[in-house]
C-alpha cells in the first residue's frame, strides 16, 4: 500500500493516518517522528509519548537485535527515491520477534523538495508462521511421493536423501564461490533442496519390470525408462496448477524434466544445452550421476570413489556444467561426509 500526499496540514487535520489499519508513521525532513497512529504503536509496542518528537533512527537502539531492523529503516529514507520503496525486515519488541513489510514514500512541496516520509508498516508474523507451516505440511508430502517412488525401486535405497543432500552442498559452494550469483540464493538453496527428491517422481509410471531388471534393457525398455523425465515434468506441472505456487515446484518441474540433459545437448528427452539447461538442473544431474554410479543396484555393484570421479572429471563440459562440477569438487569433502552419514542411517534404520 502507498499513499502520496500534497499538504501535511491537510493529511493530519482530516485523520486519514489515525484510521488507517496498517500501522503509520510519518517523519519531518530530519527523521523526526511528527505523527504516528494507534496501529503502528501496537506493532512496534511503544505509546506515542515514547514516539512523537523523536528521531525514528534512534527510537530502537535498545537491542542489537534490532541492527538490521534500524540498518533497513535508514537506508530506505536515506534513498530519497519518490516511488514507493518496500522491505520485509525482523523487529525485535523486548519480548519477540515480528515479521515486517514495510514501504516508505515521501511527501513534497509545491516545488518538489522532500518535506517528510510516510512509513508503512504491516505486521505479517502470522501469515509467515502461517506459511511455513504450509511449507512443512508440503514437504512431508513431497518425501511421501519420493519415496513411494523409491520404494517401488529395490536397487535405488537412499538415493533421494543422498541426492538431495548433494544438491544442497554443491548449490552452497556455488553461492560461497559467488557463481551464477543471479540465481543461486540462499532462497535457491532451499527450494532445490526441497525440490530434489521429486527428481524422478515420473519414475511412478515405470512398470517394475523394467526398474528392477538386473540386466541389460532392451531399447525399448530403455525408451519407457527415458519417458520418465518428461511424465515427472508433467505430473508436477499438474500439481503447480492445482496448489498456491511455490518457486521449489517451479524448480522440481526443471528438476525432473531436465537432469538428463546434457550440457553438449546430447541428453535427453529434448536434447537442450549449456545455458538453455536450468542450473537446478545442472546441479541435479552431477548428484544423480554421482549416486548411480558409486551405489549398488540390481544390475550392478557400486563402483569405488576414485572411479567414479574420473567419470565425472572427463564428463565435465560434455555431459556436466564445468562450472557445477568445480563445484562438486571443491566440497568434495562435504560429499563424502553426507554419503557416508546417510549410508549409515540408512544401515542403522534398516
Amino acid at each position: 500500500m502507498s499513499i502520496t500526499i500534497e499538504n501535511n496540514n491537510e493529511l493530519v487535520s482530516r485523520n486519514i493516518i489515525r484510521d488507517m489499519s496498517d500501522g503509520v508513521v510519518y517523519t519531518g525532513p530530519t527523521g523526526k517522528i511528527l505523527v504516528v497512529n494507534d496501529a503502528a504503536t501496537k506493532i512496534l509496542e511503544k505509546s506515542r509519548e515514547e514516539l512523537v518528537g523523536k528521531n525514528f533512527a534512534t527510537c530502537f537502539f535498545g537491542y542489537e537485535e534490532n541492527d538490521g531492523f534500524n540498518d533497513c529503516i535508514v537506508n530506505m529514507i536515506s534513498q530519497k527515491d519518490i516511488s514507493p520503496n518496500k522491505k520485509v525486515t525482523d523487529f525485535y519488541t523486548g519480548k519477540e520477534f515480528k515479521k515486517l513489510y514495510l514501504t516508505t514514500s515521501y511527501t513534497q512541496d509545491d516545488e518538489g523538495n522532500i518535506t517528510g516520509t510516510i512509513l508503512i508498516l504491516d505486521d505479517i508474523t502470522q501469515t509467515m508462521k502461517l506459511q511455513e507451516r504450509l511449507f512443512r505440511n508440503q514437504l512431508g508430502t513431497i518425501m511421501m511421493m519420493a519415496e513411494l517412488v523409491e520404494s517401488r525401486d529395490g536397487s535405488t535405497g537412499g538415493h533421494i536423501r543422498r541426492t538431495a543432500e548433494y544438491v544442497r552442498i554443491i548449490a552452497q559452494q556455488l553461492l560461497d564461490d559467488h557463481k551464477y550469483p543471479d540465481i543461486v540464493t540462499p532462497e535457491f538453496i532451499r527450494d532445490i533442496s526441497t525440490a530434489a527428491p521429486l527428481h524422478d517422481v515420473g519414475k511412478i509410471n515405470v512398470p517394475d519390470t523394467i526398474l528392477n531388471k538386473p540386466g541389460r534393457l532392451t531399447d525399448e525398455e530403455f525408451a519407457i525408462m527415458k519417458s520418465h523425465a518428461e511424465t515427472g515434468r508433467k505430473i508436477l506441472s499438474d500439481a503447480v496448477d492445482m496448489t498456491e505456487h511455490s518457486a521449489y515446484l517451479d524448480h522440481a518441474i526443471d528438476m525432473a524434466g531436465d537432469h538428463h540433459e546434457w550440457w553438449n545437448g546430447r541428453g535427453y528427452p529434448n536434447g537442450i544445452q549449456g545455458d538453455q539447461i536450468p542450473v537446478s538442473a545442472r546441479i541435479m544431474a552431477i548428484a544423480d550421476v554421482f549416486d548411480a554410479l558409486v551405489s549398488k543396484r540390481v544390475y550392478k555393484p557400486g563402483m569405488p570413489l576414485e572411479k567414479a570421479y574420473s567419470i565425472i572429471r572427463e564428463e565435465s563440459g560434455t555431459h556436466f556444467d564445468p562450472i557445477c562440477v568445480e563445484a562438486f569438487f571443491k566440497a568434495q569433502n562435504k560429499i563424502e561426509s553426507a554419503m557416508n552419514r546417510l549410508n549409515d542411517d540408512a544401515t542403522q534404520s534398516a
